[in-house]
């Protein structure tokens, strides 16, 4: 017999109507929340403009402490049972399935015009421990098969790590690269970047800091390609986008290496910070000044007071100056 199995604390999930959870879990009887100290609760929120399904997962103990929660999306076809006119206007009871290879997740609750809830359970694939011994992986505790389940770490994504080349990684390690959302999707669109990152470890690290394909892409239209890993992971991490790099090349800076594209970023320089003493006369300036009067603080507004006491524009070098030593 399946088990209700907890939920850990995942990633933040789509806010739910409070009034919608009570009246739809008021359909339950007490007795059957009786029947288990551990109670699986999920959610669900149809997005037909984008063929998706937020699926969530909550977990309760004795029916009354929350525990965890984790969310993630799922297309409306992986829902077995469900068809698209109960999740786009149907209101009443339902009962559907998620199959993954590590197992089934069966659903029962009710729906309403998109949105639903209920309990769930988890029905471990009894194939699965063997199926990954076979591939030279040790036998998963049932928990671990749970999470791989929820977190769609199935046989394409052992095999795909393989063919990748990467070191085989730990039970518990796949369980955190699903977590995280390094999956097969993910290697996968990595691999059609040219990226093969060969560690899981590194791979977990470049999902959390944000290094997406869309991300390698954008870089890519800019004419940054073929950049390292630690390049990716650094730009992304500062906040160096396609749309930042856009906006200093308004200005005619272009052919800037990652390290001056870090430089301006970290120190502020910002379009509006160019703009401003553009627009006060100052046409000629390098990148390199623009950073040195903004580690200064040589604001637009003060070189523009600094103007109208002179009677002309000042020169970096006198604005730094000036501004040193307490000018206003």
């Amino acid at each position: 017999m399946s088990q209700l199995t907890r939920i850990r604390p995942g990633h933040p999930t789509r806010r739910f109507s409070p009034v919608l959870f009570l009246l739809l879990l008021a359909t339950f009887s007490l007795s059957a929340v009786a029947q288990t100290p551990d109670q699986g609760t999920w959610r669900i929120f149809y997005e037909p403009t984008r063929d998706r399904v937020q699926l969530a997962f909550e977990h309760y103990e004795n029916g009354a402490r929350r525990h965890g929660s984790t969310s993630f999306g799922v297309r409306p076809i992986e829902l077995r049972g469900l068809p698209l006119s109960q999740l786009s206007s149907y209101s009443g009871p339902a009962r559907f399935q998620l199959v993954r290879d590590a197992g089934t997740f069966n659903f029962e609750g009710q729906l309403r015009d998109g949105h639903g809830t209920g309990f769930f359970t988890f029905s471990p694939d009894s194939r699965f421990p063997q199926q990954l011994s076979s591939r030279g992986y040790e036998r998963p505790t049932s928990d671990q098969q749970f999470w791989l389940g929820l977190h769609d770490v199935g046989y394409a994504m052992l095999d795909e790590l393989r063919a990748q080349g990467y070191e085989r990684p730990s039970v518990d390690q796949l369980v955190v690269m699903g977590m995280h959302g390094a999956n097969l999707e993910y290697m996968k669109s990595l691999s059609s970047a040219g990226y093969r990152v060969g560690n899981t470890h590194r791979l977990v690290t470049l999902r959390d800091h944000g290094v997406s394909h869309e991300f390698i892409g954008g870089l890519n239209d800019a004419g940054y390609k073929n950049l390292s890993l630690d390049d990716l992971q650094a730009l992304r991490d500062h906040g160096v986008n396609p749309d930042f790099i856009a906006s200093l090349r308004r200005f005619g800076f272009t052919d800037l290496t990652t390290g001056q594209l870090l430089e301006a970023r970290d120190h502020g320089v910002t379009e509006s910070f160019v703009e401003d003493f553009r627009d006060l006369g100052y046409k000629d300036l390098s990148l390199r000044d623009f950073v040195r009067m903004r580690d200064h603080g040589v604001t637009a507004g003060f070189a523009r007071n600094l103007r109208s006491s002179n009677g002309r524009l000042l020169s970096v070098e006198d604005l730094i100056r000036r501004r040193d030593r307490g000018d206003y």
